[in-house]
């Protein structure tokens, strides 16, 4: 029974993972590649639950070659990357569409706007913005689109409002560029990444997740020490809102990047966080569920279960009871739920603790009469033996 409990979650997990899109770019498997050869990374890969691959080609072997393992074992090249001084040339760009046809990606990428040393200046960023523009509608014609891949060093100053990086989102056309969206390198220069999502809602269609570790120093620089590349969930990026954000804003794959000597070690680290931040929200959100049906048909085990011995309740009206205040009101009728209907749910996990806030529009029968009230909620959440269980909660009208 324990194996097939085991083998199930393997399952469920796996499927999570492709329903979130969520990949690999090839240079996080350099140290498989090195130790096991290319068809037996494949396979490994496959076997993790990655089906969607960033970057084309492997040494030593053929386009028509490397295409036919990946077909062999189902997987997919969805972004490829160039280089900037191929786009500055429409007959280099043609070749490229050529090749990302080749493997069936959907995303071109440019990685870095040359410029001198760690000198990045508005010439630099206006020329960037101008090759952009011109490739980026030589891609869409083809049915590519190309994405360019932020370092940070757009974030400096200039004379004119904002940064560099609010520039450049102002006048690239959203027609023909729109972003990869590094979240390591965006928090690199002092940026929160989920922030920037929202900012700028549609125009980040992929990510590299990378996790950079507590106490790095902001640069505005496009550098950082790769051995800060940590497990994800344990840096300071705040993965967790990253994904929450990317669900809100439409992005449509995540590609995990670790630049790291550890990559072949934190690579199912990385995977692993991700399925139990999935599972998690998930096992949340039912949790939420479930309460909130405790509270229109009053169930004595459910609200026991639901709640933790330290529950604090608190009302619109100032009042605030105690876990057995609670469910005595409850259970003989003094607060007598008709309706709950929880709207503009939003869940926010951090380790085993979670807040989530909502709009609460619900019927109370006093008597024989029925009222109704709108509040805003907000609930803290504690894991207790696996179960996510309400810890306090907090109403305003």
């Amino acid at each position: 029974m324990k194996a097939l409990l085991t083998l199930a979650l393997i399952a469920i997990c796996t499927l999570q993972l492709r329903a979130q899109e969520i990949g690999i770019i090839m240079g996080t498997a350099r140290d498989y590649m090195r130790s096991e050869g290319v068809e037996s990374t494949l396979i490994k890969l496959k076997n993790m639950g990655i089906k969607y691959l960033e970057g084309g080609g492997a040494r030593g072997m053929s386009r028509e070659e490397y295409k036919a393992l990946l077909d062999k074992h189902g997987l997919q090249v969805m972004a490829m990357g160039t280089g900037f001084e191929n786009l500055e040339k429409p007959e280099e760009v043609a070749k490229h569409i050529e090749n990302v046809k080749f493997y069936g990606a959907k995303y071109a990428v440019c990685y870095w706007i040359p410029h001198k040393g760690d000198d990045f200046t508005f010439e630099d960023m206006k020329k960037g913005i101008r090759v952009f523009n011109a490739a980026g509608k030589q891609f869409a014609e083809a049915g590519i689109e190309f994405l360019y891949h932020a370092h940070g060093y757009e974030f400096r100053p200039y004379d004119g409002p904002g940064t560099m990086f609010d520039y450049m989102m102002e006048n690239l056309d959203p027609r023909y560029v729109n972003l990869e969206m590094d979240v390591f390198w965006m928090r690199n220069p002092g940026q929160n990444p989920a922030k920037l999502m929202r900012k700028y809602p549609g125009r980040v269609k992929v990510t590299h997740l990378k996790d950079r570790m507590h106490g790095s120093i902001d640069n505005l620089n496009g550098r950082q020490d790769k051995e800060r590349n940590v497990v994800l969930g344990d840096g300071d990026v705040n993965i967790a809102e990253v994904m929450k954000a990317a669900r809100e804003t439409g992005v449509q794959y995540h590609f995990i990047e670790d630049e790291s000597a550890r990559t072949g070690v934190q690579l199912p680290m990385h995977l692993a966080f991700l399925r139990t931040l999935d599972l998690n929200s998930k096992a949340l959100d039912q949790s939420v569920l479930q309460f909130h049906e405790a509270l229109v048909k009053p169930d004595s085990m459910a609200l026991t279960y639901l709640t933790t011995e330290e529950l604090t309740y608190g009302h619109s009206s100032g009042v605030i009871e105690d876990k057995d205040a609670f469910r005595n009101n409850l259970l003989t009728g003094q607060t007598n739920f008709t309706r709950i209907d929880f709207t503009d749910q939003e869940i926010t996990i951090k380790g085993d603790v979670a807040w989530v806030r909502g709009v609460m529009d619900a019927d109370l029968l006093s008597g024989q009469n029925t009222s109704n009230i709108k509040l805003k909620i907000l609930y803290v959440w504690t894991k207790d033996s696996g179960i996510w269980k309400l810890l306090a909660r907090q109403a305003v009208r």
